[in-house]
């Protein structure tokens, strides 16, 4: 794997493939809660076979400032806090025995790991989310079909879930937004979704949606969820008033990711390698307002990260390494790349803090 250190600095690639390598002093930025999206910090998860790592890319010089070592148990999330302050991602991992039993707390704004929380055996943490309080955050526990709450600054775990008896292999989780349920997709079985009651003592409400259940995203009021049931080719809308599909439709081949986006709309990165792209729908009505193919720009196929930050859509492409930026105020423009070649991008969050890289 090609790790940099601190002080080496890659630029921006173009179309054409070029980077060039830098040496600066950038100093810690707090940037105000109105930092536009392309600013700030974006942080990648970086799955390479060997080891992982994650690259934090300064999105007002276009530049990777810094990469972080994981390990051998690759993680393929990453989350942010709201404040940006910290990160965390899983030690996830091959299939291999053991599995990854780690959260790594990651402090944004010095690159550095602040530390680690263990989950226990055999519990192979994948995905997360942050509370609004920016030091608990809600990790997913796929092998043990569990759910975790962690607090990210004592490094410690106040409480774990059950997802369901019903529901196997819990991958995705989301939040609604008055922080009393977390939603968890169990890929494996029938395909579920679990409900979870973070402030009662509840069994978990299980909704069965369709095979491969996986990505999903709650909508900003809260109303319904949507769920992308990858096996099948099909998009699953739960109502969370009465926690049940209220609708059920097909989808492109293979959905991935999916985000909610201003206006009413709902975005989603679907396809392989001979036909991926977004797709841009109306939340009301379903209707399909664009298709902006991708497969040209994302050659290889071997799954990719997604990421929405206000209006911005960022595509990652483990197997061809690059990492497109869409303006999805007007979707059909011709994206930016971020980065070309890279060490197989996966998952990515974003922090309005920049990071500090001293010279020596």
């Amino acid at each position: 794997m090609r790790c940099r250190g601190r002080h080496e600095i890659r630029g921006w690639s173009s179309a054409a493939g070029r980077d060039y390598r830098v040496s600066a002093a950038v100093l810690l930025i707090l940037i105000a809660a109105s930092v536009s999206a392309q600013d700030g910090t974006l942080l990648v998860v970086n799955g390479d076979h060997q080891a992982g790592s994650i690259s934090f890319f300064d999105l007002a010089t276009k530049i990777e400032v810094a990469r972080l070592p994981i390990g051998v148990r690759t993680p393929h999330e990453i989350a942010v806090s709201p404040d940006g302050r910290w990160a965390v991602t899983g030690e996830y991992g091959p299939n291999a025995d053991p599995v990854g039993r780690r959260v790594v707390v990651i402090d944004v704004p010095n690159a550095r790991i602040a530390g680690y929380i263990d989950l226990g055996p055999d519990s192979r943490p994948h995905d997360s989310i942050f509370l609004a309080d920016s030091r608990r955050a809600l990790v997913t526990m796929e092998a043990a079909d569990r759910l975790a709450l962690v607090d990210v600054v004592a490094r410690t775990v106040l409480r774990t879930y059950p997802i369901g008896a019903d529901a196997r292999e819990g991958h995705m989780v989301q939040l609604s937004p008055d922080e009393m349920h977390a939603y968890v997709a169990g890929r494996q079985g029938n395909g579920t979704v679990s409900v979870i009651y973070l402030h009662e003592e509840r069994v978990p409400t299980v909704i069965t949606t369709g095979f491969g259940a996986e990505g999903l995203a709650v909508m900003a009021d809260g109303r319904t969820v949507w769920v992308l049931n990858q096996e099948e080719d099909s998009i699953s809308i739960i109502n969370t008033q009465t926690f049940r599909v209220e609708d059920n439709f097909p989808s492109a081949d293979q959905p991935r990711r999916i985000a909610a986006l201003s206006g009413g709309r709902v975005v989603i990165v679907s396809g392989n390698q001979a036909g991926a792209f977004l797709r841009i729908y109306t939340e009301e009505t379903r209707a399909v307002l664009h298709d902006v193919s991708i497969s040209a720009l994302l050659p290889g196929d071997d799954g990719y990260g997604f990421l929405v930050n206000e209006e911005f859509g960022f595509v990652s492409n483990r197997a061809g390494g690059r990492i497109l930026v869409y303006d999805l105020a007007n979707p059909t423009a011709p994206p930016a790349i971020l980065t070309d070649g890279h060490d197989r991008p996966d998952g990515m969050a974003w922090s309005p803090l920049r990071v500090a890289v001293l010279d020596d």
